[in-house]
């Protein structure tokens, strides 16, 4: 059989005022040497991600690389979203971010505004993988980038961890520092 179904949530890229280093863009490419060497060993079908700069483009990238499925959820529609959650931090992510609706289908869930919706659709990222890996009957790994800690309880990535570790998931974690 092949490989699991990865789900995956991590940091977006710091912003320029930004107090404590989570994802500093200088990273990006140690990152995304990590991912790649992650998704060479585990050898996914699928990855499920949002498409948000920093982690979540750089997994989908290296996915697309390795042609493997993408499949991109986002909270809102795609204009919307990249002015939100794409180019508003430095890095060349919207031409990424561009480049990937060309080629993927993508599907926007109907979440709350705010960190209610980020929360929500880390719960259907979450459900879009166990229910590829049912229907396709593979595993979940869920992948989780960032520098592995949490900044409180609006930390959105540290909500995926938890969740993944609610359902019992296989859980990789790679550094962001």
């Amino acid at each position: 059989m092949a490989g699991s179904i990865v789900v995956h949530a991590g940091r977006r890229v710091d912003s320029p005022d930004s107090k404590a280093p989570r994802f500093p863009l200088a990273n990006a490419d140690k990152v995304r040497k990590r991912i790649a060497e992650t998704l060479t060993r585990e050898k996914p079908s699928s990855v499920v991600s949002a498409a948000a700069c920093g982690a979540d483009l750089l997994i989908l990238d290296v996915a697309r690389a390795m042609h493997v499925e993408r499949i991109v959820i986002l909270p809102a529609p795609p204009e919307r979203f990249r002015k939100m959650s794409v180019v508003d931090r430095p890095g060349n992510w919207g031409e990424m971010f561009d480049a990937l609706l060309k080629e993927v289908n993508v599907t926007v869930v109907p979440v709350p505004e705010g960190d209610a919706g980020y929360f929500e659709t880390n719960l259907k990222l979450l459900a879009c993988a166990e229910s590829l890996a049912a229907t396709q009957n593979r595993s979940i790994t869920a992948i989780v980038v960032w520098d592995g800690k949490s900044r409180g309880p609006d930390d959105v990535t540290a909500h995926f961890l938890e969740q993944a570790k609610l359902r019992k998931l296989r859980v990789l974690e790679i550094s962001t520092n």
